[in-house]
């Protein structure tokens, strides 16, 4: 290389060619493949570069010297600070033409399959206020102020949000209030320097079942005045089928329950949507919003969603996607591809509280769900009960580990297999004892194109042939894209 080549730190100014799978700009320099964290297509920008390969580089936005033809004004005053909604300037017509061809490019390059039969891609329902979840973090600045809301863009800081259009304005009505709440218990929020703190997140769950009549309506003048028997009405709703469970996730602290105790009882008076206030305990210091314990509830525990024909129950830490409305497309594509009849035997692996299982079990003559959580089993039982649907059953424990103790001829193989798999996709060893079992048909839901391509080429070099893919978008203004696709197993 002469002394010429690009180094860490140097400013380049770029055209964005594309977009390429999570969202970074593709642009050329020099005969090099520079990836942009930010940009749009058809932007000219000025990028500063921090890794340079051989053949790539990457490099982080500086500032757009010239727009996109085709980009939009942001309807959120947080887009560019807050680390959501990336694509809020990207129209959403050119998101949805984006992500169909994030799952077209990673079967061709990373399946081995280029002209595999990727069908147009779903979009979601709604663009805004699609959420029925949202994962709030707190932090402690230098100066010692406390912050709740979401993650700054490419840094671990917190932006207060005073808006956020993914989820209902009761949610940023309710952020606000725990923010003034939580400071004034003089209570310190985490600091992640030195990964102390007790304030650590608050997720706010608001189903979509029952959100028509609550999504927009301010709390009542004089709700502190109401009382549980003026709310509750079982299931988690109160008189009104309005729901909002909160969970405050929190680290130890001298009289930490008496300050949640304290929020709680004053959300709840504010806010007669919130139906309960879940406290959970995390010690492990990384930063995830999920709870290892649960240390109090203040109300109900338990939300129930509608997906489909059937009512979910949902606790504090059930695994369930974030928009319910797209959510029942992906899975109504799962269904007709896995084309179940009466006499068919379906598995279902990785299957959380049941959605998927229950959303097949109608047509099939049995469904078998594989899932490692025994707190989501016992959901997936519940909400099977709850539906009067006798045909499902659950097994608990690790999948790979399940899946070697069915022995094919031992038992009753599945007709078909139906997997939701985390984000790193498969086990090799969890595709080879599908595949032992023979299912006629394989039904891949994923929210990873790079992996499900991978695992697709997996089966196919045991025998499968991809038939079709459908990418669903559940995510508007981000990068991110579900995808479901169908393999059925080659004559011979």
């Amino acid at each position: 290389m002469s002394d010429t080549t690009p180094r860490p730190g140097d400013l380049l100014e770029l055209t964005v060619d594309g977009l390429a799978a999570g969202g970074r700009a593709v642009c050329r320099h020099e005969g090099r493949v520079v990836f942009v964290a930010g940009g749009l297509p058809g932007q000219r920008v000025r990028a500063k570069l921090t890794t340079v390969k051989r053949r790539f580089a990457e490099a982080t936005l500086d500032a757009v010297l010239e727009p996109s033809p085709v980009q939009c004004t942001p309807f959120c005053a947080h887009f560019g600070d807050c680390g959501g909604c990336t694509w809020q300037d990207l129209p959403y017509a050119e998101q949805l033409r984006w992500k169909e061809r994030f799952v077209v490019d990673a079967l061709g390059r990373i399946g081995g399959l280029r002209e595999a039969n990727v069908l147009p891609i779903l979009p979601s329902p709604a663009e805004r206020g699609f959420r029925n979840k949202m994962e709030f973090a707190f932090s402690q600045d230098r100066d010692g102020q406390l912050h709740l809301g979401l993650r700054r863009r490419a840094s671990r800081a917190v932006v207060d949000i005073t808006e956020c259009h993914l989820q209902t304005p009761l949610t940023v009505r309710i952020v606000e209030a725990v923010r003034e709440l939580a400071r004034e218990s003089g209570l310190p929020g985490w600091d992640d320097a030195r990964h102390d703190g007790f304030w650590r997140f608050l997720v706010v769950r608001e189903p979509e079942l029952g959100r028509a009549a609550s999504a927009d309506t301010p709390a009542a003048d004089g709700a502190d005045t109401l009382t549980a028997d003026d709310t509750a009405h079982g299931d988690g709703q109160n008189a009104q089928g309005r729901q909002c469970m909160l969970q405050c996730i929190t680290g130890r602290h001298p009289g930490a329950a008496q300050a949640v105790s304290r929020l709680a009882e004053a959300l709840r008076a504010r806010f007669p949507e919130v139906t309960g206030v879940v406290h959970s305990l995390r010690l492990d210091p990384e930063q995830v919003a999920y709870g290892e314990r649960v240390l109090a509830v203040d109300g109900e525990a338990v939300l129930t969603e509608r997906l489909g024909d059937n009512d979910l129950l949902l606790g504090p830490d059930s695994f369930f996607q974030t928009n319910t409305a797209a959510a029942t497309l992906l899975y109504d594509e799962a269904r007709r591809m896995a084309a179940a009849g009466p006499n068919d035997t379906v598995w279902d692996l990785y299957s959380g509280v049941g959605a998927i299982a229950l959303h097949l079990a109608r047509a099939a003559g049995a469904v078998r769900g594989f899932e490692i959580t025994p707190e989501a089993v016992n959901d997936a039982r519940a909400n099977a009960s709850r539906n009067n649907i006798l045909n499902c059953s659950f097994v608990s424990g690790d999948v790979r580990a399940s899946l070697r103790r069915e022995r094919p001829g031992e038992g009753v193989s599945p007709r078909i297999v139906v997997m939701d798999p985390p984000r790193a996709g498969l086990h090799e060893d969890v595709v080879e004892a599908v595949a032992t079992h023979q299912p006629e048909r394989i039904v891949y839901v994923s929210c990873n194109p790079a992996t499900m391509a991978r695992d697709v080429a997996l089966f196919t070099a045991r025998g499968y042939a991809l038939q079709e893919a459908r990418p669903v978008d559940l995510f508007p203004h981000s990068p991110h894209v579900e995808c479901v696709a169908l393999l059925t197993r080659s004559a011979g």
